[in-house]
């Protein structure tokens, strides 16, 4: 049997970057300008002896990477930034980033539980081909019109030693296509699915499939003998089976077919017990020719779906690499009164950002935060606040009242600025909390705490995590989550953050200097925690984070954030 998963198609443009060690040339140059006055790129060129291009080229890459500054003057002249004379003091190499812009790619969203796949994971196919008029399809339970990059980050294909840099917003392909999936309810066993889905979609794709057969054995099955075949056809509601050759006239020889019954019975307005054509029955993909009454002849009929039929199928192949990002794992957080002290804790230390996502926020909740936010935005901290919702007094128009108060007292004219409330609900499960420290090394916690929510019993549970690799996602997240809220400004920041943890990693890596010990997490955002119902921390993974079901009118999914966390004493044996 055939069932199909109505799909959407959205096709993403991003860049990617890598990190590179500087040139022989570019450090001697850093050393040029820092042993010199008055350098200019005519004399760059005399010491150097190369030509004016390759100089220009030495020169913007070190100036784009913050080391060298240039001076006005009758001439340009150049000279060593505070990092640039760090670089040159260290001894240690430079490395910069390089930036390429990336072949777009094209993602699948499934609306039934949400889940995403890169297009070439799986084969699909347009409404005409998927003959909705035989094979049944699970049921559209997810509506969007577009994703944000915190949820598509990790599909995206870039080279060995790579990562995505920034991405364009998602543009919505189309909504009619349909991944079409063998069942064999006797077997409970699926083909057509790409990697990742099964968890999610099967138990709704054995539902459907169970609930045609229960209306296909409830009906008056029929047979069927093709004209010019010698070969018996029978047509029931469990798909088409060829028998042996009979005589005609013999006993159980079955009838011939009504001239003048339609090849393609319509579902809505069927008679009871009225026979149903199998995909395996149509002679072409695209069904019969309009006006054509006759049902084809089954020895012209070819399979709907053929790449269901390959021994190993090409689109099947694990050709991506893995999904999941490393950590640096600090701890994990629980009860109230931990959560409490590192978000204080967080406050007092930041140096940049902090940003606070609560699932709900409450009077009780603010109160309890409001001295330590206030610390933070006078010493010239920006500090933002969002929530899913506003559970009861005040309203999300309060919260905004309330935080742009305390802003005002804590640096007035600058605290609107500083202190960001959100001012329109998130419609998120996350609870998120991001900032940085003296060094500027971005750290987050994940998990289901409600930081701005009235004290909870000792029951909230959340994972303390740092490196730069994936702080990047986080900051992506966050940026998707003000994007969600119609703050383009605050989310354009949060990409900002995101570069620069990215950048960091690379030139890290370029040097040879990442950091040490980490773990490996993956992120799961929204509608991929349709596939987590029963997902529960085990022997080999932890889990950290909530979700929830949103439905605004023009959108309806699972909004959230949760890490998935291998345990250390399950990594493999090096060989």
């Amino acid at each position: 049997m055939i069932v199909l998963v109505p799909v959407s198609m959205f096709r993403v443009s991003y860049q990617v970057a890598q990190g590179r060690p500087y040139s022989r040339l570019e450090r001697r140059v850093l050393e040029a300008i820092a042993a010199g006055e008055g350098v200019t790129l005519t004399s760059l060129c005399d010491t150097f002896r190369v030509h004016e291009r390759l100089m220009v080229e030495a020169v913007v890459t070190l100036v784009g990477a913050g080391w060298v500054a240039v001076t006005n003057g009758r001439e340009a002249t150049f000279v060593l930034t505070d990092e640039g004379q760090k670089a040159c003091t260290s001894g240690q190499d430079p490395a910069s980033v390089t930036v390429l812009a990336a072949s777009p790619c094209t993602v699948i969203f499934d609306r039934t539980t949400g889940q995403l796949a890169r297009r070439g994971e799986v084969p699909t196919v347009v409404e005409k081909e998927a003959r909705l008029d035989l094979n049944p399809c699970t049921p559209e339970r997810i509506l969007r019109t577009s994703l944000d990059e915190s949820q598509i980050q990790k599909l995206l294909p870039r080279p060995s030693g790579a990562w995505v840099r920034s991405i364009d917003r998602p543009r919505l392909v189309t909504f009619r296509r349909y991944v079409a999936v063998r069942v064999d309810l006797a077997e409970q066993s699926l083909v057509g699915l790409p990697r990742g889905w099964h968890q999610a979609l099967a138990p709704e794709i054995f539902a459907v499939a169970a609930q045609r057969q229960e209306e296909d054995e409830g009906g008056v099955t029929f047979e069927h003998v093709a004209e010019k075949s010698p070969v018996a056809v029978v047509a029931t509601g469990r798909g088409v089976t060829a028998t042996a050759e009979q005589a005609p006239g013999a006993p159980g020889t079955p009838p011939s077919p009504v001239a003048s019954a339609s090849p393609v019975a319509p579902r809505a307005g069927a008679t009871a017990g009225a026979p149903r054509i199998t995909p395996l029955l149509i002679a072409q993909r695209g069904g019969p020719s309009p006006g054509s009454a006759a049902r084809p002849s089954p020895s012209a009929a070819i399979p709907a779906f053929p790449w269901l039929d390959e021994e190993r199928p090409e689109w099947a192949e694990d050709t991506y690499p893995p999904l999941s990002s490393e950590a640096v794992l600090f701890s994990a957080v629980s009860g109230a009164k931990e959560h409490d002290h590192l978000l204080l804790e967080a406050l007092s230390t930041a140096r940049r950002h902090v940003l606070i996502s609560s699932p709900v926020v409450t009077r009780d909740g603010l109160d309890r935060m409001s001295e330590a936010v206030h610390g933070a935005v006078a010493r010239g901290v920006r500090v933002d606040v969002l929530h899913g919702a506003a559970d009861g007094d005040p309203t999300t128009e309060g919260v905004v009242n309330l935080l742009n108060k305390l802003g005002y007292e804590a640096a007035r004219g600058k605290g609107r600025d500083l202190l960001k409330p959100v001012r329109r609900p998130t419609g998120s499960g996350a609870g998120l909390l991001l900032f940085d420290r003296d060094g500027g090394a971005l750290e987050g916690v994940v998990g289901d705490h409600a930081w701005c929510g009235s004290p909870a019993a000792d029951v909230s549970r959340s994972v303390h995590l740092g490196g730069s690799e994936f702080m990047a996602q986080l900051a992506r997240a966050a940026a998707g989550l003000w994007a969600w809220s119609g703050d383009p400004d605050s989310a354009d920041r949060w990409r900002r953050v995101a570069i620069r943890c990215q950048d960091a990693t690379a030139i890290a890596s370029a040097r040879g200097n990442g950091a040490k010990d980490q773990v490996p997490v993956e992120l799961i955002v929204d509608d991929e925690h349709t596939g987590m119902v029963n997902a529960r921390s085990d022997e080999e993974y932890a889990y950290f984070g909530a979700a929830h079901r949103h439905d605004d009118g023009l959108t309806v999914g699972v909004r959230g954030l949760t890490v998935v966390l291998r345990r250390a004493d399950t990594y493999p044996a090096p060989a």
